[in-house]
């Protein structure tokens, strides 16, 4: 009876890990892409002031990130800090699509 139930725990933690796995994994994975945007682009997506026309480091990174994707995995700290309506702007000008979620 023991080793019944121990195998029946062993199947549920498999079976968990394995969702959990799944799951993590569906997370989008562009951290790096983030910080680099705004570390590049400060001067252009930060809140105070007026729009400021990316420059050439700031377009190399937005060329070679997920905007969409760095949007979404913004913080309510960053928000405090930067414009997303410049941010979608920048992305625009970069021709890229960006839907803040």
């Amino acid at each position: 009876m023991g080793t019944k139930v121990t195998l029946e725990l062993l199947a549920f933690a498999l079976v968990l890990i394995t969702f959990t796995t799944h799951q993590a994994r569906g997370e989008p994975d562009c951290y790096a892409e983030k910080e680099l945007v705004l570390r590049k682009c400060r001067s252009t997506i930060k809140i105070p002031g007026d729009y400021v026309h990316p420059n050439p480091s700031c377009r190399v990174a937005v060329d070679h990130s997920d905007m969409a994707c760095i949007c979404h995995i913004l913080t309510t700290e960053e928000e405090n800090t930067v414009s997303i309506c410049k941010i979608l702007r920048l992305a625009h000008e970069c021709a890229h699509e960006c839907k803040h979620m």
